[in-house]
């Protein structure tokens, strides 16, 4: 099978560092590739600690994030720690009232609610005040966490691949791996029913995908396993709902099905306020429950999609005033809920090509987020003005931040001066970048290469579904989809005059223009198979046409 691959195909696999010798594990449906989980530094320490507590009787209490990643973590440790005591529960903090992290308030309640024991999943690394705090209290902690670790971490057992004194192999697992390894660490030493261990491979895979990690490596083989789990029959009956009521099949569920079909529902409970329905569900074994929580879900991402384009539109409306100031732009959309607002700063920056941060009153400060492109470091520019913060916090990508009203004006204005300076070191920094695998022509258009796509699969991280090149060709038979002008179809052609179906998700009507010149044009584009009935064509999803030559 690997001496018959396509030639773009063997090009793409060598450009993400997979070679021949790498095939037989990379293409397996059945991957080997795995990490002892007491590897990972600490690992015996805190699997001792939590089975004494277990052993002890102690009220143990998982503590997560309101994301998918924490919600998947939390549920995965509820049924691996609660098949050895029914002494367990769990906690989330509130993204709107608490926000993301361990806190003293936090524990307060744990405390006064009889928590003896918490373990982190997903967070809690550099918390060293509260796991002090809970140690004063009597409360044990360990914690299981993926981010990164400052010089300041929490007091106490932590397991984390990104320890500085860590040698485990692959450190890019997402807070669900981590549980994952702390759950197989724990079934290394007590009986846990195989069912459970195979179920909690579901929830890995939906946290990994959800939270953009890398699918290659040991993530691949989780990736994969948990994929072919779901497909045999999904045994998490929440799950199950959950794919079938967003219009998905289980038996044929991707990757791209959990980004962009399941992960938004399970985080829009955390975005508007309560993320224990995500837990609730994955934990819920009764039919009726399992249709509420489902319910639930399906409005709370309705509600974040209502929310999330009302303050898209009033963004806007102010944003050419904005970027009049300049190329950093900073959107002030009041009246808008806090939960999607790294959602429309990220929209917006998709449109303009700019870092964006958009802010919001909340109470007598101002709570602000930012999405920033590839070419500019969001928390160096940031970084730099730090002491104007109240509270600050994220990555080159994506920031937060908590700052006064008086310090906005001067924020806006220092961004802009910086990022004009960069503008005039590097005059192209705010190009629009058109990435793509590998180039072919409209020949190589066929079932043979779309097959081959698909022994990629899981598609994600480090490892995309491959974007395509294709030179020259004209457009024919263009029209717009459902009485959406952001939507169409067109075909192209191969030398023989065979036609090709081409689908266009976004911006039609800007490309439309090029369409209606006649001129040929170059194209960027996933190939794909469209399965419809009993036929099967090849097609391909387009993201970019651009006039000839602008590549």
């Amino acid at each position: 099978m690997y001496k018959e691959l396509p030639s773009a195909i063997i090009e793409i696999l060598r450009s993400r560092g997979i070679g021949e010798k790498d095939y037989e594990e990379f293409f397996s449906p059945t991957p080997r590739l795995a990490y002892d989980p007491f590897r990972l530094k600490y690992m015996r320490e805190g699997v001792d600690l939590l089975l004494s507590a277990i052993d002890d009787g102690k009220k143990i209490v998982i503590y997560g994030d309101y994301d998918v990643d924490g919600i998947t973590s939390t549920s995965l440790l509820m049924k691996v720690i609660g098949s050895l005591t029914d002494n367990v529960t769990y906690y989330i903090p509130s993204r709107l009232d608490e926000g993301y992290g361990l806190h003293t308030e936090s524990i307060d309640r744990i405390n006064e609610d009889g928590g003896e024991f918490i373990v982190t999943v997903d967070c809690g690394s550099v918390s060293k005040e509260e796991t002090a705090y809970a140690h004063s209290l009597g409360i044990e902690t360990l914690v299981t966490d993926h981010h990164n670790v400052s010089d300041i971490r929490a007091e106490g057992v932590i397991i984390n691949p990104w320890l500085p004194e860590d040698q485990y192999p692959f450190a890019e697992l997402a807070g669900v791996g981590v549980a994952y390894k702390v759950a197989l660490a724990i079934a290394r030493e007590r009986e846990i029913p195989k069912s459970i261990m195979a179920e909690i491979l579901e929830l890995v895979t939906i946290g990994t995908i959800a939270d953009i990690m890398s699918l290659l490596g040991e993530n691949r083989t989780i990736v994969k396993c948990g994929l072919r789990f779901i497909h045999l029959g999904c045994k998490n009956k929440g799950l199950r709902r959950l794919i079938e009521l967003s219009g998905l099949d289980y038996k044929t569920l991707k990757a791209s099905d959990i980004s962009f079909g399941i992960a938004p529902k399970i985080n829009a409970s955390g975005r508007l306020g309560d993320a224990t329905l995500g837990v609730k569900l994955f934990l819920a074994e009764d039919p009726d429950e399992i249709e509420k929580y489902c319910n639930l879900l399906i409005e709370a991402n309705q509600e974040r999609r209502s929310l999330q384009d009302t303050a898209y539109e009033k963004g806007l409306k102010i944003l050419d005033e904005e970027m009049a100031r300049g190329d950093f732009v900073i959107l002030e959309i009041n009246d808008s809920h806090e939960g999607v607002l790294g959602i429309v700063a990220g929209k917006v920056r998709e449109t303009i090509n700019r870092p964006v941060v958009v802010i919001s009153k909340n109470g007598e400060f101002y709570k602000g987020t930012g999405r920033s492109i590839g070419t500019v470091n969001l928390f160096e520019m940031l970084d730099k003005y730090r002491e104007e913060f109240i509270s600050f916090g994220g990555h080159e990508a994506a920031c937060g931040f908590t700052i006064s009203e008086t310090k906005i004006e001067m924020l806006r204005t220092n961004l802009n001066a910086d990022i004009a300076e960069m503008l005039k070191a590097d005059s192209h920094i705010l190009d629009v970048e058109y990435k793509y695998d590998a180039e072919i022509t409209a020949d190589e258009i066929t079932m043979e290469l779309a097959n081959a796509v698909e022994l990629l699969e899981p598609c994600g991280k480090n490892n995309e579904t491959p974007v395509f090149l294709i030179r020259g060709v004209q457009m024919n038979n263009w029209r717009y989809l459902k009485n959406d002008n952001r939507y169409a179809k067109f075909q192209i052609s191969n030398s023989e005059g065979k036609l090709i179906d081409c689908l266009l998700f976004h911006d039609a009507e800007k490309m439309h223009a090029l369409a209606e010149s006649g001129e040929p044009v170059d194209v960027l584009a996933n190939v794909e198979i469209n399965n419809w009935r009993d036929t099967s064509r090849v097609q391909l999803v387009v993201s970019y046409v651009l006039p000839v030559g602008t590549l």
